[in-house]
């Protein structure tokens, strides 16, 4: 379920409404919002509110924001998300959860994205817990360390963006990736001086079984992140366990040494590299079969 409200130019409600109402909307609210301006302006202009479902808010919101009269700069969109609505609809419609509007999806990995000192600080005490959990190969620490590290959406970043074709998000997710990545690297070094060898832990799926699960997993987290009762969290440790594992690892055996008689990188980093693609390739795929809509998303251009 989605409450939208939408600020714009005066005498641009009726434009909304028509939109609104080919896309399904049996009502919308339309009222005058007084707007005042740090440069000392102010303006009238309207006020568009509607309570929708959620594939409904997508297909309007959608279609609002491709209209070429369409510009934040002159119009401004909240979407939120009701714990109840009651309304005219009937609650078996009202309620359907499946599929969230465009800007959701994209604004939300955008926010997980961002490399802030959150997201290292989450990163890192993951990664030690992680690395100790592999030192000593304590499976408690090691799902511990796993919730705690967001690479999901990071990767999430790069399917979306790709298939919408925001190079920027997709760039962003890269970025972020590889900063995690090496922040991973780190918490294995940290721990490795401070204990000892063996690195107990040196089981690593085949490739042909670290792609399956991958696509798997991709394919589930694309789906959860347009679904407003995904259960996001779950498929996030699973990602996290096909990706974070071998960076801690590699950390570990650097202090520690390695404990595989062959080519102790082989399996492990060509079963990162796999993974990661996978995970990207099969969200983008997902996101294309649930008509996610790059040109949803044209408004924003270049400033981001």
């Amino acid at each position: 379920m989605r409450q939208i409200t939408i600020t714009a130019p005066a005498g641009t409600a009726e434009k909304i409404a028509e939109i609104a109402f080919s896309s399904g909307i049996a009502q919308i609210a339309v009222s005058e919002r007084r707007v005042l301006e740090a440069n000392g302006s102010a303006s009238v202009k309207d006020c568009v509110e509607l309570d929708v479902s959620t594939p409904v808010a997508k297909i309007f919101l959608d279609r609002l924001t491709s209209q070429p009269f369409f510009s934040r700069a002159e119009y401004s969109v909240a979407v939120r998300q009701p714990r109840a609505l009651i309304s005219r609809d009937a609650l078996s419609d009202l309620t359907v959860p499946l599929v969230e509007p465009t800007i959701d999806v994209f604004e939300e990995l955008w926010q997980f994205s961002q490399v802030t000192y959150g997201f290292v600080g989450r990163i890192l005490i993951g990664g030690l817990l992680l690395a100790y959990g592999l030192a000593d190969f304590k499976l408690l620490f090691m799902i511990a360390g796993l919730l705690f590290i967001p690479l999901l959406p990071l990767m999430l970043s790069g399917g979306f963006g790709l298939w919408t074709k925001q190079w920027r998000l997709a760039i962003q997710g890269l970025i972020s990736l590889v900063v995690a990545l090496l922040l991973l690297v780190g918490a294995g070094v940290i721990v490795g001086l401070m204990t000892s060898p063996p690195v107990r832990y040196s089981e690593f799926n085949s490739l042909l079984t670290g792609l399956l699960v991958s696509i798997a997993v991709g394919v589930a987290a694309g789906l959860a992140t347009a679904d407003d009762v995904g259960r996001r969290e779950m498929i996030g440790l699973a990602a996290t366990a096909q990706v974070a594992i071998v960076p801690t690892w590699l950390g570990l055996c650097l202090m520690l040494g390695f404990p595989l008689e062959a080519s102790p990188l082989s399996r492990p980093f060509w079963g990162l590299v796999v993974n990661v693609v996978a995970i990207v390739i099969a969200s983008l795929t997902t996101y294309a079969l649930i008509r996610i809509k790059g040109s949803a998303l044209t408004f924003y251009g270049n400033d981001l």
